[in-house]
């Protein structure tokens, strides 16, 4: 860690991992504020309908380029260079790909914003009204721009990672959400929904301009310079070219969803959006934030040639994610309906809406530990720089997703689609473990698999708990939302306090771990 400025060297993976789950909550409940924001003033029909399919193409060109790339080929690549003290061959690799992608990202906004009009029409929401349809293309057309300033950011975000430095990185969602949401709601009356667009945009540029002045301390040096045959750069390319063609073919499913969704009735596109999005709450807030926290330290332990303790973190993330994320998905599947009742039921946002959207959220908690665990191994995979086996093996599954999402759409509506995206994140998240062991050996399975047990118990008894709960609270009167709120927290608390009374029973580690630091703190 001797290359680290300004960073979080000091700092354990524990705390690292603390900071970001914390982070990551306050971003996702921004992002709920402005969900409920929207379906509350414009309700959950064709106007939403646009809104999030405009948020299609501009998404999936980040999550491709920054989500893909810069967390697979971007870190590692940097991390060998610091480690060897080359500190010169990486602010070079790194202006290279600054300036290939901002070029590259220019000229495909450019081209996208002339093909949005075919593209809205004929693949991304043909069901929809001409007058939707038009309205797509006019937000498609504004929230572009903000694939600019992501990948900047991406690029930012990178660099501070490599150097153990998530401030910045943890922050810059979290003005990019109050953006959103303070420029809409001012806006409103004169832009309508246009007015959210147009926060998109700022939002994008302050989660970028949040980064420079951490940009500086760390002592970041551009170069205007294009060395595409540096053995850095091609090493980048190496890594990254299959994860972006493997992503391409990944979020076919993606735009696959929003397709069916459009043929169905009004409504439905926004309807799987709110629920797709609360299930990625736990994932976000959890999952991602271990991943992250463990990549750098994963892919620096590759790079010293420390197999051992990479495979020793890698077990621990895992472990971390499954005592985390299995009651985080019982628990969503259990309290599906009064979350959804308590975060929307008002305005133009009506209890068949809840109803519907309640049942999709159920079918998509399934599927949060795959996805979780998706996270992780995937790095596992990007620190021994194979990206190859991993995009291959997302590739099967979301080949399975489709043909699911086309055979189960006719008999079970949006709940196919629901029901699919969960069945392809648990092929995932076995397909993606036992290849990752085929490659670099067993990486303590039994200890996963005593561990996994004793948390399925535990979310078990949870369940049970919760379910009781709230048939319990069965009588009460929630058309007022305190009354709501009530029946929500109760439920939850019971669910908190059952599982973790259960972890400490069965001593699972990663409580005990949680434990020992909450003692430590206190010095006890």
């Amino acid at each position: 860690m001797a290359f680290l400025k300004g960073g979080l060297k000091r700092r354990s993976l524990g705390q690292i991992t603390g900071f970001l789950i914390l982070m990551s909550a306050a971003s996702r409940v921004l992002g709920y504020v402005r969900e409920i924001v929207l379906t509350t003033v414009f309700g959950q029909g064709p106007m939403t309908d646009a809104y999030k399919a405009a948020f299609l193409i501009p998404d999936v060109l980040y999550l491709i380029l920054i989500g893909g790339a810069f967390s697979t080929a971007f870190i590692p690549v940097l991390s060998g260079y610091f480690t060897k003290g080359q500190e010169k061959d990486a602010w070079e690799v790194a202006s290279t790909i600054l300036n290939f992608v901002l070029i590259s990202v220019t000229v495909g906004i450019g081209l996208l914003y002339f093909a949005a009009p075919w593209f809205v029409v004929h693949y991304i929401s043909p069901g929809y009204a001409p007058e939707t349809q038009a309205l797509t293309i006019y937000l498609t057309r504004i929230m572009l721009i903000q694939s600019f300033f992501m990948c900047l950011s991406g690029i930012a975000q990178g660099i501070c990672h490599v150097h153990q430095q998530f401030t910045a990185p943890a922050v810059g969602p979290l003005l990019y959400n109050i953006a959103i949401i303070v420029i809409g709601l001012k806006l409103m009356a004169r832009f309508g929904i246009t007015a959210f667009a147009i926060g998109v945009v700022v939002g994008s540029f302050l989660n970028f301009a949040v980064h420079i002045p951490y940009l500086a301390k760390l002592g970041f040096r551009y170069y205007p310079v294009l060395h595409l045959r540096h053995p850095g750069v091609k090493e980048f390319f190496r890594l990254a070219l299959p994860v972006i063609l493997g992503l391409s073919v990944i979020y076919l499913n993606t735009f696959v969803t929003q397709y069916l969704g459009s043929w169905l009735a009004p409504g439905t596109v926004t309807l799987l959006n709110n629920a797709n999005r609360l299930m990625q709450l736990p994932i976000g807030v959890f999952a991602i934030a271990i991943a992250t926290a463990y990549f750098p330290r994963l892919a620096e332990s590759v790079s010293a040639g420390e197999i051992q303790a990479f495979k020793k973190q890698l077990t621990a993330g895992i472990n971390q994610i499954f005592f985390l994320l299995v009651p985080a998905s019982v628990g969503l599947w259990a309290v599906s309906e009064p979350l959804i009742r308590a975060l929307y039921l008002q305005g133009r946002f009506t209890e068949e809406n809840v109803v519907v959207t309640a049942q999709a959220l159920a079918l998509y908690a399934l599927g949060i530990v795959g996805y979780s665990q998706q996270q992780m191994l995937n790095r596992g995979f990007y620190a021994v720089r194979d990206t190859r086996s991993a995009v291959l093996m997302n590739v099967v599954v979301i080949g399975v997703n489709i043909a699911l999402s086309f055979a189960l759409v006719g008999p079970m509506n949006f709940r196919g689609l629901a029901l699919a995206y969960s069945v392809a994140g648990l092929l995932a998240m076995v397909l993606l473990f036992f290849v990752l062991r085929y490659k670099i050996g067993p990486f303590g399975g039994r200890h996963i698999a005593a561990s996994l047990a004793k948390v399925l118990v535990a979310s078990a008894v949870m369940l049970v708990a919760v379910r009781l709960t709230l048939m319990g609270l069965d009588g009460m009167a929630v058309e007022m939302k305190s009354a709501q709120l009530v029946e929500l927290l109760l439920a939850i608390g019971v669910g908190i306090a059952t599982f973790t009374g259960m972890a400490l029973i069965l001593r699972i580690d990663e409580m005990e771990e949680a434990v020992g630091m909450f003692r430590r703190k206190l010095h006890l």
